[in-house]
């Protein structure tokens, strides 16, 4: 068995090459002459065959770890994470790991309560203590991921590289989408984690009201309250994690989201421009200031002249730019201000489903931009919205959209 104090003095004395051994493993992995070359450089004073040794150290309290039928070495996996946790670079989790823990603590609720009716005090401290076990886990995969996903933040923002917008942010929008959203689905409200704390909740406060009231098991009393009390702040800590780490990819979302709706109307003014041309497109914006027989005859000075001193003083206030004075509908997008649409939701009836409303409304616009305009008008402090107990499903241009909607509940507030 390896000795710990041994382990954390190799640790200590090894940090720097360790500490870039775990950027690098990131990427890739790296051989025995790597590694002996970055003890090499962080002590230049020692000798090859000194730095040599160092290597087979590490080796031996398993710090590093030979590959399966390969030559290659990879950090031990818990030193790799206890690194990863003390430089704040750690990665995202999945919400798969946070579910998991949530059906344990359903098992183990089953199993206590079955211990507590055969009255096992044995088994009932057991399935306690790997209750709080469980319940610290899934408190510290909230931290870690809240931690990651703020790295990933910091990095997208101080990315400088020559590529585009979309490219930069696609970790980011890869973490709102296999992490944010899922989470969210999960903790809703009739969602299975809010429903399994419940249970466990109840199945808890029963348990304590029957030491007080038969006195049996007093000396479980106190860690069955301290699991309770550990278990309503897992519930608070999860969800103003989820809170803080949506609002750090909010910005980053929303800019993308700009951006890539200009982008779109830039790209339907070019392919516009690629099948008329430029002349039929702003045939009707440059102002004309003679007749086609006069662009191809020549003029005297003095009609030049006056020609140039008029076009000096010429303002047409009709002229505007081009995406703004089309005669014909535009196919433009035009997103509407959140707070004429706000204005237009309050006007509406009482219990309305806000996501039909919008779908009806503005049925030109994309999915994503009416899934925003729902997102906002949701946390609108000017609505009085109630979340449904039953789902709807929407069809929006080939897309089909399940989810618990927000209808209005009363009269809105002043």
């Amino acid at each position: 068995m390896i000795s710990a104090r041994k382990l954390i003095r190799c640790l200590d004395e090894f940090w720097p090459v360790l500490e870039t051994l775990a950027l690098r493993s990131q990427h890739h992995t790296f051989s025995f002459q790597d590694v002996q070359s970055l003890v090499q450089r962080y002590a230049a004073q020692q000798t090859s065959e000194q730095c040599f040794k160092d290597v087979q150290r590490l080796l031996q309290l398993e710090i590093l770890i030979p590959m399966a039928k390969s030559s290659q070495l990879e950090l031990n996996r818990a030193v790799l994470e206890f690194l990863q946790f003390l430089t704040q670079e750690l990665t995202l989790g999945t919400v798969g790991d946070i579910e998991s823990r949530i059906l344990e603590l359903n098992r183990l609720r089953e199993k206590m309560t079955q211990a507590a009716a055969q009255k096992d005090t044995t088994e009932l401290r057991r399935f306690v203590r790997l209750m709080d076990e469980r319940v610290r886990e899934v408190v510290k995969h909230f931290r870690k991921n809240e931690l990651a996903i703020k790295h990933l933040v910091e990095q997208a923002k101080a990315d400088d590289r020559q590529m585009s917008l979309a490219k930069r942010y696609a970790s980011v929008m890869d973490a709102f989408d296999e992490y944010i959203e899922p989470v969210l689905q999960m903790i809703d409200i009739n969602g299975p984690f809010q429903k399994s704390i419940e249970a466990l909740e109840h199945a808890l406060s029963d348990q304590i009201s029957f030491i007080e009231d038969t006195g049996f098991m007093g000396n479980d009393k106190e860690p069955l309250i301290q699991l309770r009390t550990r278990l309503l702040e897992m519930n608070q800590i999860g969800r103003e994690s989820l809170i803080r780490s949506t609002d750090q990819l909010m910005p980053l979302r929303e800019e993308l989201r700009k951006n890539t709706l200009v982008s779109r109307n830039a790209s339907e003014l070019l392919a516009r421009l690629r099948k008329q041309g430029l002349e039929p497109l702003l045939d009707g914006l440059v102002p004309k200031f003679s007749s086609d027989l006069q662009k191809f005859s020549l003029g005297s000075a003095n009609q030049i002249t006056s020609y140039m001193a008029e076009l000096t003083e010429y303002e047409d206030e009709r002229y505007q730019l081009p995406d703004a004075i089309d005669q014909t509908p535009s196919s433009n997008i035009r997103v509407p201000d959140v707070q004429d649409v706000l204005k237009s939701a309050r006007s509406t009836a009482k219990k309305t489903d806000l996501s039909r409303w919008l779908a009806d409304s503005y049925p030109q616009l994309p999915v994503d931009e009416l899934l925003f305009l729902y997102q906002e008008l949701s946390r609108a402090p000017a609505l009085q919205l109630e979340h449904a107990t039953d789902t709807t499903e929407l069809e929006i241009h080939g897309y089909r959209l399940k989810l618990h909607p927000f209808i209005n509940s009363g009269a809105d507030r002043k």
